[in-house]
């Protein structure tokens, strides 16, 4: 079983770590398992629960209309 970390995840997802730790306060994620080793807290997803990440970013990226550049060529 793979363990993803919160930078891990975010890389592979593609999108920037305050992006994940904002969609965890606002608990539209899963929190990743907490674990105690030699006096460090680790923080990991497993396999199962990386696949809810990657669903939801593909919900929420996939509705929303990517936004046009706009290009004014009017010339005064």
């Amino acid at each position: 079983m793979a363990q993803y970390s919160i930078s891990e995840a975010a890389r592979l997802l593609g999108i920037h770590r305050a992006t994940l730790h904002r969609w965890i306060e606002k608990r539209v994620v899963p929190e990743p398992v907490t674990q105690k080793i030699a006096g460090s807290q680790i923080r990991y997803w497993t396999d199962e629960a990386f696949a809810k990440l990657k669903q939801y970013k593909a919900e929420q990226y996939g509705k929303k209309p990517r936004r046009k550049a706009r290009h004014d060529n009017k010339k005064s």
